[in-house]
């Protein structure tokens, strides 16, 4: 019997060694302070498997964070994981997805920990008072050894935990370290990180019975004391949650439209919009400021769409959510990226078109079919030229997309072959070298490492002419006819294949997340297992801060 390998706590890039700051489950991190994950109550959407008895890592090897384990079993998302691994029902199990419609079950199990990294700014002052969760009375304090607990009487969010150290980490001497916000079952939770990377649990929304699908945090909100996190659900409720204040909303109640919220993503400088994908097929913009939601006759459409469909809602109410609505595909949209630009925005889909939005002028610009089936992740590149996306081809494929330049021009530039599964994340690196693109890509199998440079790709030999799409759900050609928005798909001899600088296996389940900062790399797996890498540090950083 062979035994296990140890953990990776390093890997090798040419400009140096990244090398594992800290290590710690999602349940340890939220259960710091006032415990509420179990073994018994953690599986409340969706059980896979049984708890092996095991305790999870809490330390990494470099003496990284140190958080009290609450539970045996490690779970990510809505999901329990253990060694063995037939699915399994319980009545708690039963009585909670009895509720949920069964084309989403599967999101579920697809969507596991995702992990937000960021610092909160250079102003802001700090809340003196104590968190307080929508609904008015009822509400009851209690004072914890770490936390300041706020009790709720809404029927989705059961309490809001707030360190008592709050304060200090944002206008404090750790108001300029990085920050994390993830999901854990049952909660959102945000941790700060000390310069020497040992964490500290800030703020938790405790939620009744449901665990996010999908998060994202506000960037143009985090300067003046506030946390603006927009979550989306598998039954379609969507939250928005300040973790400062305590204050939160469900942005739609009792609307009526209820498939899953699979990816959201708060519009660039925006402090009320954000953009939210569901399963099934369409886009919402929704202000979260606004307390009414008027679901358009569009979204209960069976009219079926193209790669090149792009139905826009007409006679939207002024006052109430959504603020835009449109209907691209009939499969779930799986992920959005806004490019720096702050116009355009590209849409995966598990059709397998990749879509370039104007969504200022609500305009379909681009769609880029996979090679098969669908794309999971996508990215921009820092300066807006190119746009990578993963999908379930194990391939990321790069194209030209200037916004200077016309769309006969964002064609496909390069195959980045390396994944051996399902690609899940894919993240530009902010410290970049002249003429190269750095980027990352985490899938099933590893995280691998990739170097783009026009100039050092080699010219495919077969000439470049198109292949026969039509097994794409919803391609052109299947009695649509043909469309000059939808890029033709090119076999493998006819695009230029790029080969990974570094492959490693970094996490011992399937990594799902994958972000970085400026000196810092994060990384999570379908374990709940999350890792902070440190950038190498004779990599010098002057000449790009």
């Amino acid at each position: 019997m062979t035994s296990k390998a140890p953990p990776c706590t390093y890997f090798d890039t040419p400009e140096g060694r990244w090398t594992l700051a800290s290590e710690f489950t999602t349940e340890d991190a939220a259960n710091q302070f006032l415990p509420h994950i179990t073994r018994d109550s953690a599986a409340d959407d969706l059980c896979l498997g049984s708890s092996s008895g095991t305790e999870p890592p809490t330390t990494s090897s470099s003496g990284g964070m140190r958080f009290s384990a609450a539970s045996s079993a490690m779970a990510s998302g809505g999901l329990m994981f253990g060694d063995a691994s037939p699915l399994v029902s319980s009545r708690a199990t039963s009585a909670v997805t009895a509720s949920i419609p069964k084309s989403n079950l599967h999101m579920l199990a697809n969507r596991p920990t995702q992990v937000s990294i960021f610092r909160m700014g250079e102003e802001g002052t700090a809340s003196t008072t104590g968190p307080s969760g929508k609904g008015g009375g009822g509400q009851s304090t209690e004072v914890h050894s770490k936390g300041i607990v706020t009790k709720s009487t809404s029927a989705y969010v059961s309490r809001i935990v707030t360190n008592e150290n709050l304060a200090r980490w944002i206008v404090g001497d750790c108001q300029h370290s990085a920050h994390l916000v993830f999901n854990a079952p049952r909660c959102m939770a945000w941790v700060g990180l000390q310069p020497e990377c040992s964490g500290e649990t800030l703020a938790r929304l405790d939620l009744a019975s449901n665990t996010p699908l999908c998060h994202d945090v506000n960037g143009a909100t985090r300067g003046d004391s506030r946390l603006d996190v927009v979550m989306g659900f598998v039954q379609g409720n969507i939250i928005w949650y300040d973790a400062v204040s305590g204050k939160y909303a469900r942005l739609n109640k009792n609307s009526g439209y209820s498939p899953a919220v699979v990816c959201v993503q708060w519009l660039p400088g925006s402090a009320t919009l954000f953009m939210a994908g569901t399963s099934d097929g369409c886009v919402m913009i929704i202000d979260r400021t606004k307390d009414d939601f008027c679901v358009p006759a569009l979204a209960h459409s069976t009219r079926r769409m193209g790669l090149d469909g792009f139905e826009v809602a007409q006679a939207l109410k002024p006052k109430s959510n959504p603020v835009a609505f449109w209907r691209l595909s009939n499969r779930p949209i799986t992920c959005l990226a806004f490019a720096p630009d702050a116009r355009r925005v590209a849409i995966g889909a598990e059709d397998g078109g990749l879509r370039v939005v104007d969504y200022l002028s609500e305009v379909l610009e681009d769609v880029h079919p996979s090679y098969f089936a669908g794309f999971t992740c996508a990215a921009w590149s820092p300066d807006a030229k190119y746009l990578v996306a993963g999908g379930k081809d194990d391939l990321v494929t790069v194209w030209s997309s200037s916004p200077s330049s016309s769309s006969s021009d964002h064609a496909l530039v390069a195959r980045c072959m390396g994944h051996e599964s399902w690609v899940r994340a894919i993240a530009f690196d902010p410290v970049g070298q002249e003429d190269t693109y750095r980027f990352m890509s985490v899938g099933d199998d590893r995280l691998l490492v990739w170097d783009f440079s026009l100039p050092a790709l080699h010219r495919p030999r077969a000439p470049l002419c198109p292949v026969d799409g039509a097994h794409l759900e919803g391609a052109p050609g299947a009695g649509d006819g043909p469309s000059e928005l939808v890029h033709p798909r090119l076999p493998r001899a006819a695009a230029a294949v790029l080969q990974p600088l570094v492959a490693v296996a970094i996490h011992d389940s399937p990594i799902c997340s994958l972000q970085f900062s400026q000196d810092l790399l994060v990384t999570a797996c379908r374990r709940g297992v999350i890792k902070v890498w440190k950038r190498p540090a004779a990599f010098d950083l002057s000449s790009y801060i």
